[in-house]
């Protein structure tokens, strides 16, 4: 079988430069959180009184270590997870901590599995073994963009949902009529030019996810607003923020070792300045024992475990530093 020939790749193509790329990832996140948020809320009936975002970095490690698991091959050819935890005391929230094992174990062996806490204390427990109706996990909704008709987004008035027509489902129009069609649907709906440019700027970076964004561009120039992403506000400052958090993290990082380096050297003063007073706490008491209570050198070596040399010195500088007082 003849080889296939490989083309040699220049190595600007086939290295990406991270940090870009984590910037174009930190953009679009940023606008897609404002666009789909209200159209996810529209479409479930989700009204909310009152909302607080929450932190979205999660941590991925477990700092308890599980007390027992196994694999297990029973008779009827079921495969499953054997997971025991054994507890001296039963915290109220056992069942959420087991909840949190549940979902790494379930993702790392993609078996089911069967959790169980043996209780090794005295007084009867109360504690709750299942997780109320409406926490349990049974799975989640799949909203898919390019399922939605193209139609039922065009037609709205809110500038975020007419923007995501841009994922939508258009099998009758061609991409550069569809960027057509939602560029002036925007310009009909906003009603300031600072809004309109911030939606046109959205939609061109979105664009780029359907590779759209070369039609977008060159019909948002044909319109009698033109857009430069360069010197865009609103890209400016996700860049800059990106920027700040990369050197916040490179900071802290300095400051970690920073710290591990004082606390390092604390510790070894520390132990140097308890080792000294250990040095005097010891010669106080050969010096005690040769003048006090008259003990042969010899002996008082052997009991303070030090050369008979380390004695006579201690003793000599001590009856000099006397006769010199």
């Amino acid at each position: 079988m003849a080889k296939r020939q490989q083309k040699n790749k220049s190595p600007k193509s086939s290295k990406k430069d991270p940090k870009k790329g984590n910037t174009y990832d930190k953009i679009l996140k940023e606008n897609f959180r404002e666009l789909v948020v209200p159209l996810v809320f529209r479409q479930e009936g989700i009204d909310p009184i009152k909302s607080e975002p929450l932190p979205e970095e999660l941590n991925s490690t477990i700092s308890r270590k599980i007390d027992f698991l196994m694999r297990v091959l029973e008779k009827n050819d079921h495969e499953s997870i054997i997971h025991i935890e054994f507890q001296t005391r039963m915290p109220r929230a056992m069942v959420y901590r087991v909840a949190e094992y549940h979902g790494f174990l379930l993702a790392k062996y993609k078996l089911p599995i069967r959790h169980f806490v043996v209780y090794l204390g005295k007084s009867r427990t109360k504690v709750p073994t299942e997780l109320p109706k409406d926490l349990q996990f049974s799975g989640y909704k799949l909203i898919a963009l390019n399922q939605i008709p193209f139609e039922e987004l065009i037609k709205s008035k809110i500038p975020e949902e007419i923007i995501l027509a841009i994922f939508a489902h258009y099998p009758k129009h061609d991409p550069e009529r569809v960027a057509r069609i939602i560029l002036y649907r925007l310009k009909e709906v906003c009603k300031d030019e600072v809004s309109l440019r911030k939606f046109i700027t959205q939609l061109t970076l979105l664009s780029q996810l359907r590779k759209l964004d070369e039609e977008v561009k060159k019909i948002a120039n044909s319109m009698p607003i033109t857009i430069d992403l360069r010197e865009n506000a609103m890209v400016k400052d996700l860049i800059a923020e990106v920027q700040a958090e990369w050197e916040l993290e490179h900071d802290e990082k300095l400051k970690a070792i920073e710290h591990v380096a004082e606390s390092e050297k604390a510790e070894r003063l520390h132990a140097e300045q308890e080792a000294e007073e250990e040095r005097q706490r010891v010669n106080s008491m050969i010096l005690s024992l040769y003048q006090e209570f008259q003990m042969p050198m010899e002996q008082i070596a052997r009991m303070a475990n030090k050369d008979l040399g380390y004695i006579e010195d201690l003793i000599a500088q001590e009856e000099k530093s006397k006769n010199e007082g």
